[in-house]
């Protein structure tokens, strides 16, 4: 009895040992498929999110190198001061939660209080297109530049002597690429995604409307009320995307000074008036906004076309065709062209949206656009 109870007694040994090291093979393998999920799951987002000017070349948890603008660009990372000099990139980072690496801004930013908040008592960098002060970046030492895409070589070719990354972002560049990016390199690529997926939220609602829309209106874009009647934007502008978006052929397809003679040649069935002055809360912004449309429908040339013959003047503001509220915009254009596909719709709710959980320096309310 005792001989056979030995012997149960190995057996039993036997197996526990077996089950012990089959359960650890498990956990292992499991352990090597989680890791190796994980690790699959971030290159795929890499890939996702990649797009010409943004294409992720390396990433290693403290250094990411991007092909940006014809160069292969390396920064550690977190990247902890950001020298914003593109209101793009300055808006992307206060949307992510990353307001706080903003060290330095573009010098139109300045005149955004009502946007930007407080970031707009930072330091200016530039003042217009061509005329950086290479002396303020280099004094307010960031980890990276960023730059409008027409100036990024330039920028680029003073800096790297210093050894200051630069990378450029323009509006004909992927949008979620340039977002997954900043958020990636802050450490807040959660967020970042959220801000990504809510703009896709509101690019099907736009694409739900302009399904039902059997014919596209021509509309002519005036880049810069303020500056000229005459002068229009093309794909180089943010106001053309814009437009485009919106479900219009824009009259021209590029920007430049234009004939009176060819505006009406063209009969606009939509006039968009883009303002770059309006403050949405100042106490005359109603009266300054219909003004616009007052003074189009008023010009002895811009009266005869189809777009004031049918109440089609929209004015909107430049600085929200840039970057994220784009898309928002787009919705307000094509809500007040093509009412009937989008009924229901109201573009002031997800401006307000992307007020209260994206960029949170600006105030939702106000007059930010006006049709008439």
């Amino acid at each position: 009895m005792s001989v056979v109870m030995s012997r149960i007694g190995k057996v039993t040994a036997a197996l526990l040992t077996i089950i012990a090291v089959a359960i650890a093979l498990i956990a292992t393998i499991t352990l090597y498929e989680w890791s190796a999920h994980k690790s699959t799951t971030q290159v795929v987002s890499y890939v996702y999110y990649s797009s010409p000017n943004f294409e992720i070349v390396s990433y290693n948890g403290t250094s990411i190198t991007v092909e940006n603008y014809g160069s292969n660009v390396t920064m550690k990372i977190p990247v902890k001061r950001i020298v914003a000099d593109n209101t793009v990139a300055m808006q992307i980072l206060i949307d992510i939660g990353a307001g706080n690496t903003v060290v330095g801004i573009e010098g139109y930013a300045k005149e955004l209080p009502w946007l930007f908040g407080n970031l707009t008592t930072l330091p200016a960098v530039s003042q217009g297109m061509w005329s950086w002060n290479y002396e303020e970046i280099i004094n307010l030492k960031p980890n990276l530049v960023i730059e409008w895409s027409y100036g990024v070589q330039t920028v680029r070719g003073k800096l790297s002597p210093f050894g200051i990354p630069v990378i450029g972002y323009g509006p004909q560049d992927n949008l979620s690429s340039f977002i997954y990016l900043l958020g990636l390199i802050t450490n807040h690529t959660g967020n970042a995604v959220k801000l990504i997926d809510f703009i896709n939220n509101v690019h099907q609602v736009l694409q739900r409307g302009l399904s039902k829309v059997p014919t596209r209106y021509k509309a002519y874009v005036i880049f810069d009320y303020e500056y000229s009647l005459w002068f229009t934007s093309g794909p180089s502008g943010d106001p053309y995307w814009a437009a485009v978006n919106a479900g219009l052929q824009p009259c021209f397809n590029k920007s430049m000074q234009v004939e009176p003679s060819a505006v009406l040649q063209c009969n606009p069935d939509v006039i968009i008036a883009v303002t770059w002055s309006l403050n949405p809360h100042s106490l005359n912004a109603t009266a300054y906004c219909e003004s616009i449309i007052n003074s189009i429908r008023s010009n002895p040339i811009l009266n005869t076309t189809n777009a004031v013959r049918y109440g089609r003047v929209i004015v909107i503001p430049g600085y929200l065709t840039e970057g994220p509220p784009q898309l928002i915009v787009s919705l307000y254009i094509a809500s007040q062209v093509y009412t009937n596909a989008f009924g229901g719709v109201n573009a002031t709710q997800y401006l307000n949206q992307y007020f209260e959980e994206f960029l949170r320096t600006a105030k939702p309310g106000g007059t930010w656009w006006c049709s008439g």
